[in-house]
């Protein structure tokens, strides 16, 4: 072989190695797509109180306080729940009782709340007419578990009727003697 032959076999090695880098160097062009989204999480909520529109509030104090309760005495109230949330939410109600000076008057009451019921009659013998009770507490017992009521869509209400009673067989002990009882309701959506 010649030397030139050789020098022209080196050039063209460099110009095939000079092309096969200037190709890896070629700029690239890319388009891009953006997906966004802004998220705000529920806000959950029970109101509570003598009317749809009275129903904001976490607490409202059923006005049946200021009867003179007695053997045989009962009062009732309507007390209207509406979901203040802004999803759909399924509530329950759940009872407690708070008695003081060691005397178990709240035990000793009887307590029912009654769905789409009214009251009927004024207190000392104010009952809840209607449907069947969803919290029926007997005297002498303690509340039982929470109790499922129904589901509510965003804004909307329930009227429920709570009936407090003092059975005729009250014991003569429970004269004089104060209770608290709190009916608690409790919205959860998700588990």
């Amino acid at each position: 072989m010649s030397r030139r032959s050789v020098q022209v076999k080196a050039i063209l090695s460099v110009g095939i190695l000079v092309g096969l880098g200037s190709v890896s160097t070629l700029a690239a062009w890319t388009g891009t797509a953006t997906a966004t989204t802004s998220i705000t999480a529920a806000k959950v909520s029970l109101g509570v109180g003598a009317t749809a529109s009275s129903a904001t509030s976490e607490s409202y104090t059923v006005p049946v306080s200021s009867v003179n309760w007695y053997p045989g005495a009962s009062a009732a109230a309507v007390v209207v729940v509406k979901n203040t949330s802004t999803v759909e939410l399924p509530y329950s109600i759940r009872g407690s009782i708070t008695d003081s000076g060691g005397v178990e008057l709240g035990k000793a009451m009887q307590v029912q709340v009654k769905t789409g019921s009214t009251v009927s009659g004024t207190a000392p013998s104010a009952t809840c007419s209607g449907t069947a009770a969803i919290v029926d507490k007997k005297a002498g017992s303690a509340f039982g578990g929470s109790v499922e009521v129904s589901t509510l869509a965003a804004g909307a209400s329930e009227t429920l009727c709570v009936q407090y009673s003092l059975p005729v067989t009250a014991a003569n002990n429970l004269q004089g003697a104060t209770t608290k009882l709190d009916l608690v309701f409790t919205g959860t959506v998700g588990s």
